[in-house]
């Protein structure tokens, strides 16, 4: 347990412990305020008739001439009708701090526990609770907030996807393409081998996306340097698409509409730089650069140097070191390097559909089993809304057990080649991660909701009890 949770821990333990005590106090105490006022009023029957016989005594000794003093008859008959006065134990109600110092009920909770004889480095609720009213407030919270334990076949299943997800990667997905790195001949991925078949791809492109080029011209094509005036360095027909903002294609949404509604180009140069060049170009209106931004983009995912992965175009930006060699030297060369040597390699978006596989199993694995056992164990919708935290976490743990797995894999088995990097599994730890953050913070949201309710709650009843506790005291001494 963290430091935070002791601390609530003890609090609690110290109001059970305290709310224990004053129950067996009250159960002891058989307190009948009825009976009390019974017997004051006999008590004051009793003096009044005791007081009765001494004044008819002393008017019979007066009148037998015998002088008595009334102050000593009245300490006479005090004296001969006494009530004994029982001995009570006292019990000294504890102080409840209500001002929400949290830190000073800490403190009192602690040094309370502590004269028990209670081990504050483990949780105290399990050794001041018994084991019927654990289990009881288990199966409540559970109820309330779901159950988002892990057992052994949790386990099991997350590592198996991850471990499953790994050897596909390596078997499955490998590299675009067979090619030799340093020295070493590797054979590329089958799948992307049989998505890339030249027949295949050119029956494709010719059916279904040929006719697009003639209507799908774009300001942010050009093929080579000279054709933007010289501002772009390094461009070349192998990478021009990858260089061109426009032609990613989750990005192109952003810049290719814009360079289409401007007339523009947007590029990224060989050093890194983002340049935008003019190419005098009519401007369009948002609908129809949508619409002409689709179809340029169909139009090349079929040609054989393709479009590049989503967002891949961004690894260009800037002279930021990689930890790849690209040649015999061994010296590590920029990420922008990395990025043309990969495109160039068939590192293209149907090699990104291939890669997808890998982290397609891993989320089809977990989901799976998750809604099984759901489902298996009676499981309703509202009950998996408050587990869903659960299913976040084992998403993320199997993403990163497949993400280190394509590590090694590029690592260990491929030489340091990045063409054997998945881009598409580590892509995937972004979403698995914000999701688990997400469904993190509304679970805590929640659980410190239902605590302030129920720290409110137990004030009040420590309050209760106190002045309940302070009543009774004042009743027994007014008895008395």
């Amino acid at each position: 347990m963290s430091g935070d949770q002791l601390s609530a821990a003890a609090v609690v333990a110290y109001q059970a412990v305290t709310l224990t005590e004053l129950r067996g106090l009250f159960d002891q105490v058989e307190f009948d305020l009825k009976d009390v006022l019974e017997r004051e009023l006999r008590v004051s029957d009793t003096l009044d008739s005791v007081e009765s016989e001494f004044d008819a005594v002393r008017a019979r000794l007066q009148a037998m001439g015998v002088l008595v003093l009334a102050q000593e008859s009245q300490s006479s008959a005090v004296a001969t009708v006494s009530v004994e006065t029982p001995s009570y134990p006292r019990y000294a109600v504890p102080i409840v701090p209500t001002d929400s110092d949290f830190d000073q009920l800490v403190r009192l909770a602690e040094a309370r526990l502590d004269l028990l004889g209670i081990d504050l480095t483990r949780d105290p609720l399990q050794q001041v609770l018994p084991s019927g009213q654990i289990a009881r407030s288990l199966r409540s919270y559970t109820e309330e907030h779901g159950d988002i334990s892990w057992d052994k076949t949790d386990w099991t299943v997350v590592l198996v996807a991850g471990a499953l997800a790994t050897l596909l990667d390596v078997i499955l997905v490998r590299i675009p393409q067979d090619s030799t790195f340093l020295g070493k001949t590797r054979m590329g991925s089958p799948l992307t081998k049989w998505l890339k078949d030249k027949d295949r791809a050119r029956d494709v492109h010719a059916r279904f996306f040929k006719g697009f080029e003639k209507l799908a011209k774009v300001p942010y094509d050009a093929p080579t340097t000279m054709a933007t005036g010289g501002l772009v360095s390094g461009m070349r027909p192998a990478t021009h698409r990858l260089q061109s903002l426009g032609h990613d294609p989750a990005l192109g949404f952003l810049y290719g509409v814009a360079d289409l509604m401007h007339g523009t180009g947007t590029y990224i140069d060989k050093a890194g730089q983002l340049i935008q060049v003019p190419t005098g170009a009519t401007p369009i209106d948002l609908i129809t650069a949508l619409i002409t931004q689709v179809r340029h983009l169909l139009s090349d995912v079929y040609t054989p140097a393709g479009l590049q992965p989503p967002f891949f175009s961004l690894l260009q930006l800037g002279q930021i070191t990689s930890p790849f060699a690209l040649g015999p030297s061994g010296v590590k060369v920029p990420w922008t390097d990395v990025a043309r040597y990969m495109y160039t390699n068939g590192y293209d978006l149907r090699h990104f559909f291939t890669m997808g596989i890998t982290p397609g199993v891993v989320s089809a694995i977990i989901r799976g089993y998750w809604l099984l056992k759901s489902y298996a164990t009676g499981g309703t919708a509202a009950q998996r809304k408050l587990e869903h935290a659960k299913l976040t976490s084992m998403l993320l743990l199997g993403h990163t057990i497949a993400t280190s797995g394509t590590l090694l894999k590029t690592g260990l088995l491929f030489g340091m080649n990045p063409a054997a990097l998945n881009y598409n599994q580590i892509l995937a730890m972004a979403p698995a991660t914000i999701a688990w953050f997400k469904e993190a913070i509304a679970r805590d949201h929640r659980i410190n909701q239902a605590l302030e309710k129920e720290w409110e709650l137990l004030l009040t009843e420590s309050e209760g009890q106190s002045s309940s506790a302070s009543q009774a005291t004042s009743l027994g001494r007014l008895s008395i």
